[in-house]
């Protein structure tokens, strides 16, 4: 599970670079008044990152307390 949970983040990581990459060509190339409606998928894709390393963080401390009982 703990292996899932990291390949997730990762995966969720490279889906923010990515998507912020084809967002900069997009503003590079056809201005940012086209481009800004680009702006929402690094979004979405970094709150995911950030949410799912939040959580793992979370579950293993919670595992970490329960091995210590």
């Amino acid at each position: 599970m703990n292996k899932l949970a990291r390949f997730m983040e990762h995966f969720w990581l490279a889906v923010a670079i990515g998507t912020a990459i084809a967002t900069g060509w997009v503003i590079y190339t056809e201005g940012f008044a086209v481009g800004r409606q680009w702006l929402i998928f690094p979004g979405v894709a970094l709150a995911m990152f950030w949410f799912r390393r939040f959580t793992r963080a979370k579950l293993e401390a919670m595992k970490e307390r329960e091995k210590g009982r």
